[in-house]
């Protein structure tokens, strides 16, 4: 009788076990994320699949016999991922971004752990909550929205029903939240916004893409963006933001004022108000410039007006 393989599970066993129990699922390239090697992290995906700790399949990572039982013999338990495959994709996109946030030093709660709009009729569309920092331990759930983002992922295959109802969502939570990231696999919805009540105070559809998350590393301190505008601009900038719904500023040249935005991704509710700023007859004698991300420019510059300048930073 063959003789039961044991396995000594060590840190970073462990935070995957951990990972599993919440998402049930991660891709071979987002283990690497969790090793923090580019090769290691093969030697203990085979370990642990040897002693059912886990099971591989079709380059994706799933919980074992053996790594629930001991999931539920520490008292974590797992989450089960049923059989429908629009569950099976949601739960792996879910996945995904959650271990790319957490590699970007973000913290994302999925919606199954969030407290809002906790029933509807329909059903939350909502993947998860995104926050520069950690939810601190009974901190009032409000409070900490009002600087968390609400977070949407539109896949290839969505419906005009699906978005309509996304749409719903999001109008329902304005105000709750700082802002909202929707992410999506279809490039068309980074050209023209399919949501008409966005009214929050940073709105982007993101791109879902490797090159977003080496954006996401860079903003994660706030601060980022504010100091390239002052690389460009220097000390002559007035900030608006005491008087104004966006982070802006201004400059004056002569008798022309120059107004000032600055964005990591598209963000649409900014871009129409800078549109209106930019055409429209009560703010004759002004210049609107936005200060963009490389790889966020060919995104804007589509949906801008041709009388903004957009500057492109790094």
């Amino acid at each position: 009788m063959e003789k039961e393989k044991k396995v000594c599970l060590r840190n970073r066993d462990l935070e995957l076990m951990l990972f599993l129990s919440e998402y049930g699922v991660i891709t071979n390239e987002n283990v690497k994320l969790i090793y923090k090697s580019e090769y290691y992290y093969k030697n203990r995906l085979a370990s642990l699949a040897k002693g059912d700790m886990i099971e591989r399949l079709y380059g994706k990572v799933i919980l074992g016999t053996k790594g629930k039982r001991f999931l539920n013999e520490v008292g974590f338990g797992y989450r089960n991922v049923n059989r429908d495959e629009n569950y099976k994709k949601r739960m792996e996109r879910i996945s995904d971004v959650a271990c790319k946030f957490k590699d970007c030093g973000w913290f994302f709660e999925p919606s199954w752990r969030c407290d809002i709009n906790t029933y509807t009729k329909r059903g939350n569309r909502f993947i998860g909550i995104l926050s520069r920092r950690e939810k601190e331990y009974d901190e009032d759930t409000e409070r900490f929205n009002e600087t968390a983002y609400l977070v949407y992922f539109l896949h290839k295959n969505i419906t005009p029903r699906e978005l309509k109802y996304i749409d719903k969502e999001i109008d329902r939570n304005k105000g709750d939240f700082k802002g909202l990231m929707v992410f999506t696999e279809n490039e068309g919805y980074l050209y023209k916004p399919k949501f008409e009540r966005i009214q929050y105070e940073e709105s982007y559809i993101i791109p879902y893409n490797s090159k977003t998350w080496k954006v996401f590393k860079i903003i994660q301190d706030e601060t980022f963006m504010n100091e390239r505008v002052y690389d460009v601009f220097g000390d002559n900038l007035v900030s608006l933001r005491a008087k104004s719904f966006y982070d802006d500023y201004y400059i004056k040249e002569g008798n022309t004022y120059i107004y000032i935005y600055y964005m990591p991704f598209a963000n649409f509710n900014l871009m129409q108000y800078i549109n209106f700023q930019a055409t429209s007859n009560l703010f004759e004698g002004s210049k609107v410039k936005v200060v963009c991300l490389e790889d966020c420019v060919k995104y804007v510059r589509k949906y801008l007006d041709e009388k903004v300048e957009v500057i492109c930073v790094e």
